[in-house]
């Protein structure tokens, strides 16, 4: 499709978007959008940055809905920043809608999002071994370096993103290489289908035949006993022909009880990597890197406001600086007190964290970058020492403990430990060191 033609589909579909839009959401998330080009039965449009794409994709069924209305047919939709379109192609307008997958972002399944890279990945204490691991994958192909690569954790903590980035630096590096991206539960659904149409052939041509498989959240397969037979003779069909496998999880594979266990051994004889939550330090870098990403100015006390107050979820983070960037085109600027009224709802002052003993291991144990293991354990060195005497001191004068109480939380320790433990601390406080700027910052992390 021309150039020419591709404007006079997306001024169309503007058309009939604006009927079915208020106003001032059209004008302030559609009318902006640019159409770039049409290629492989896929519209391309450009944002004017990434905290605009945040809020624009959420109208890609509309939009597609809206295509579907003018032109009688299907398209999946793209939306990429400015400065980071694709190259523009002429392709005949020739769409097959019963082809199509449905569509759930920016791009669809099986196909990597151009976004996600390791450029814009933020490394932290929680992550670093996991982003090594992946960077060592893309670099490295061939043979059996860290294969298959298994990464767990929690929702939101950048297991897609580090995925799509392997992807994304295999075909920059190495574009002759076949790379293929799937979700689980879309995995799963075209093996019904090809139960359903008998398409063995076409399915497993399409997954056996690939240079690396990234599959995403594969505990889907748990309990589906068909789907895991032909999962393993696909892992195996890759792995003995030396390509490359890459999957996700929300646990361990020792902790997929409902996985065959000749599965789980082959997702563990290669490299398990887990991910955690964000540290404060790293919550603060995520923020500044979407700041800067939509060539906004923030000021630092909205950076530390937001990142004290989230910190399980990166997702949940960047859905908080989005709504504060938001809530800014209304409130005139981006002050504290405009971020406190935008994340009213999802911060509220009335439910105030609640501080417990645990709580504080987490927060002084990021602080200084070791487990909260470590501060229970019996370990002498000052590295792991001087945390501890400051958690024992922490739990004393804000939660009120008793040296007992203290003791018993980390690992058992005689009272006369703690005491002596907490007097060192208040006099290194009293004595102005560096222990008393630490303490100022710790305080302010717990109470947020």
């Amino acid at each position: 499709m021309e150039r020419a033609q591709v404007e006079q589909l997306w001024e169309s579909t503007k058309k009939v978007l604006a009927g079915e839009m208020s106003e001032i959401s059209f004008n302030t998330w559609i009318s902006p959008i640019e159409a770039i080009s049409y290629e492989e039965e896929t519209l391309n449009l450009r944002v004017p940055n990434d905290f605009h794409k945040s809020f624009a994709e959420q109208y890609i069924p509309l939009i597609r809905n809206s295509i579907k209305t003018s032109y009688g047919t299907e398209m999946i939709i793209q939306m990429f920043i400015s400065g980071s379109e694709p190259s523009v192609t002429s392709s005949p307008l020739t769409l097959k809608t019963s082809d199509i997958p449905e569509d759930n972002g920016s791009y669809r399944t099986g196909r990597i999002n151009p976004q996600y890279s390791f450029d814009t990945f933020v490394v932290g204490s929680g992550n670093r071994f996991a982003h090594a691991a992946c960077v060592a994958v893309a670099e490295k192909q061939g043979g059996r370096n860290f294969n298959p690569l298994f990464l767990y954790g929690g929702s939101g903590l950048g297991k897609t993103h580090l995925m799509h980035a392997i992807g994304n630096s295999i075909r920059k590096r190495h574009p002759d290489k076949s790379v293929l991206y799937v979700q689980s539960e879309q995995f799963v659904n075209e093996f019904i289908m090809t139960i359903k149409e008998n398409k063995y052939d076409d399915f497993r041509g399409k997954y056996r035949s690939t240079d690396i498989l990234l599959i995403d959240d594969i505990q889907f397969i748990e309990g589906k006993n068909e789907m895991q037979i032909e999962f393993f003779h696909t892992f195996n069909s890759l792995y003995e022909s030396g390509k490359h496998i890459v999957m996700t999880c929300d646990k361990p594979p020792q902790s997929l009880a409902k996985l065959e266990e000749r599965l789980r051994t082959r997702f563990s004889c290669g490299l398990t990597v887990d991910i955690q939550p964000p540290d404060y330090e790293t919550r603060i870098a995520i923020l500044k890197k979407r700041a800067q990403l939509s060539n906004s100015e923030v000021p630092e006390e909205v950076f530390e406001y937001i990142a004290s107050n989230i910190a399980t979820n990166i997702r949940e983070l960047e859905g908080a600086f989005n709504t504060v960037l938001c809530y800014s085109l209304l409130a005139g600027g981006i002050t504290t007190e405009s971020a406190k009224e935008a994340l009213k709802d999802m911060i509220s002052p009335v439910a105030a964290r609640k501080v417990t003993c645990e709580f504080i291991i987490d927060i002084v144990s990021n602080f200084y970058n070791i487990t909260p293991s470590d501060l229970k354990s019996k370990r002498r060195s000052n590295e792991v020492a001087v945390p501890r005497h400051i958690a024992m001191y922490l739990c004393r004068n804000i939660l009120d403990m008793t040296f007992p109480q203290i003791g018993s939380e980390f690992g058992n320790r005689d009272h006369s430990t703690v005491m002596h433990a907490c007097s060192k601390i208040s006099d290194e406080i009293n004595a102005y060191t560096e222990t008393r700027k630490d303490i100022d910052e710790l305080i302010k992390r717990i109470k947020g």
